[in-house]
């Protein structure tokens, strides 16, 4: 019984393996101009499965700490946030932030006034060269011969958004949720 059971761990490994190659490839074809800098999901998918075997979960980065506890005050009627540049912000129901942003949610953002505020792992954002304002998590940072530019993917999409994204299109850095 204890063979079979692993037998079949061994095969659902193996079709999520397949599953993210193809979701990989996919993107790479259905993008307008694929990027080479999208991160390998196999990898992904090999990192899970070897933090699962030793009971522990995958590092993932988090939003830089853009608000310091000295520009926090909480009394015992009332919060107060002293935030420069601040900006609020709701939220359509496009499911490629779930569970973390759904409409009926309400954000914080701050403006940018550097590009060296931006950090792997910020929720941001950015005005889509497709028209419209998307909201979405920073992954990779690089630069090309146009200068720096983001990689963005919504936390429950499975391929990042197809475009090298420029500090001019960022609008805003997500510093707070309330629900």
């Amino acid at each position: 019984m204890e063979f079979r059971n692993t037998a079949l761990f061994v095969l659902i490994f193996a079709l999520g393996v397949v599953s993210a190659s193809l979701i990989y490839e996919v993107g790479k074809i259905t993008s307008e101009t694929p990027l080479s800098v999208v991160s390998n999901p196999v990898q992904s998918v090999t990192d899970t499965f070897t933090a699962a075997v030793n009971g522990r979960s995958v590092e993932k980065n988090s939003p830089g700490d853009h608000i310091n506890e000295k520009q926090i005050k909480v009394y015992n009627d009332k919060i107060e946030l002293d935030i420069q540049n601040a900006i609020w912000s709701r939220f359509t129901d496009t499911n490629s932030m779930d569970p973390f942003l759904d409409s009926g949610s309400n954000g914080i953002e701050v403006i940018p006034n550097d590009i060296s505020e931006i950090k792997v792992g910020d929720i941001v954002s950015y005005a889509s060269k497709d028209g419209g304002i998307v909201i979405h998590r920073v992954i990779e940072i690089n630069s090309d011969e146009n200068g720096t530019y983001f990689i963005i993917k919504g936390d429950n999409n499975p391929i990042p958004d197809n475009e090298k994204v420029r500090f001019n299109q960022i609008k805003g850095i997500l510093v707070g949720i309330i629900y």
